[in-house]
């Protein structure tokens, strides 16, 4: 985890999370995916994007979250430490922040997938394979993580 002394991968962004979403999806499709939409909360804030890859001749569902808790905590734990407990009165430029943030972070990655596959280093149905959803909705994560991993085989000591 970062500390307070090293920033994170572009902790200074400005630029909004809508237009992140749309350079996300400009690589989805050159990942493959067929239908790409982005998903929104109830205040109309960019949450996620939910695609299609086909896999066999079939389309399969795939959905990313954009996660923000981790590097809202983050943002909010430098404030206690810096401001005490005036920390408060910057929560919600913490959490715009923090969206801007976790989008950019998730384009990085996703066009580090890109280059993978272009590459011949991997397969999208592979990199994306986390994120394919089932007919409840839940990523497979999210399924396997409800189980607490069940499905996983036996950990080995080393």
């Amino acid at each position: 985890m970062a500390t307070n002394k090293r920033s994170i991968l572009n902790e200074t962004t400005e630029i909004a999370p809508e237009r992140t979403a749309a350079e996300i999806n400009c690589v989805l499709i050159q990942c493959g995916a067929r239908s790409i939409s982005v998903d929104y909360d109830a205040k109309g804030g960019v949450t996620g994007m939910t695609f299609t890859l086909i896999v066999n001749g079939l389309p399969h569902h795939f959905r990313m979250p954009v996660r923000t808790e981790g590097v809202k905590r983050l943002f909010k734990e430098r404030r206690k430490k810096t401001m005490g407990f005036n920390a408060y009165k910057f929560e919600a430029k913490d959490q715009e922040q923090a969206e801007r943030v976790a989008w950019r972070q998730l384009l990085r990655w996703t066009q580090a997938q890109l280059a993978m596959i272009e590459a011949g280093a991997a397969e999208a149905r592979e990199i994306f394979l986390p994120y394919l959803t089932n007919d409840a909705g839940q990523t497979l994560f999210e399924a396997i993580e409800s189980t607490r991993f069940k499905a996983l085989p036996e950990g080995k000591a080393s």
